[in-house]
């Protein structure tokens, strides 16, 4: 099963991290997915426009290939927009959750202007056919959130049926590794982040451990996610 790395504990704005572009470079990963967080300080939204968009070519220069950026519902309609006037956005895989409220309104017209990414917060009561008619890049539910593996299926199911590609969110890393290989041809891959999961497999009798951008889904009955027994 394939995975793509996040890594968005990194300000990429504040320079480019060569340690972890090299760690990422070497290792495999489909591709990649770096924080985009707007300075909530800054009096001046245009410089901080163009602060992003420089750190987004920055860092597509340093990975030597596309990459998707998560803004973690920082941003607002206005934002955006003054971003989008600094940056092509072809030059991104996607752009994901900038708004820290659900507007589909204002979702539906970023999604005209550039590659974007919707679905970690869907959660169990919500209805998910107006995001999924949107034109998204990216579905990225989060299996737990969403209301577990049974409704993750149907959501897959009804994505699939639109074409919107699904990229489930990492937070439900194990049970999205499980969506994912049941349906391979609607999942390409799934998110793996670097500065969470690691530490978090290591709870388990069995840790999930990614070799080359890659991991095995396991044999056994269950989910594997067992906890150590010290």
């Amino acid at each position: 099963m394939s995975l793509y790395a996040s890594w968005l504990s990194l300000d990429v704005t504040n320079g480019i991290p060569v340690a972890a572009v090299e760690r990422v470079n070497r290792d495999g990963w489909q591709f990649t997915k770096w924080g985009l967080r707007k300075n909530p300080a800054t009096d001046d939204r245009t410089a901080e426009a163009v602060r992003l968009a420089a750190a987004v070519r920055a860092m597509e220069a340093a990975l030597r290939q596309e990459a998707a950026f998560d803004a973690v519902f920082t941003w607002d309609p206005e934002f955006a927009c003054l971003f989008l006037d600094e940056l092509d956005p072809a030059s991104v895989r996607w752009l994901e959750d900038p708004l820290p409220q659900c507007d589909l309104d204002t979702y539906g017209a970023l999604a005209m202007s550039i590659p974007l990414a919707l679905g970690e917060r869907l959660l169990v009561h919500a209805d998910a056919a107006a995001m999924l008619r949107l034109k998204l890049q990216a579905f990225t539910l989060d299996v737990v959130a969403c209301g577990g593996l049974t409704r993750a299926v149907d959501l897959v199911t009804a994505a699939q049926m639109l074409g919107v590609p699904v990229y489930p969110h990492g937070r439900s890393f194990v049970p999205a590794v499980h969506l994912a290989a049941a349906y391979p041809d609607a999942i390409a891959a799934v998110e793996y982040r670097l500065q969470w999961e690691p530490a978090r497999q290591q709870r388990y009798a069995q840790p999930w451990l990614p070799a080359h951008g890659v991991i095995t889904v396991p044999r056994s009955p269950g989910l594997g996610a067992t906890p150590r027994s010290c």
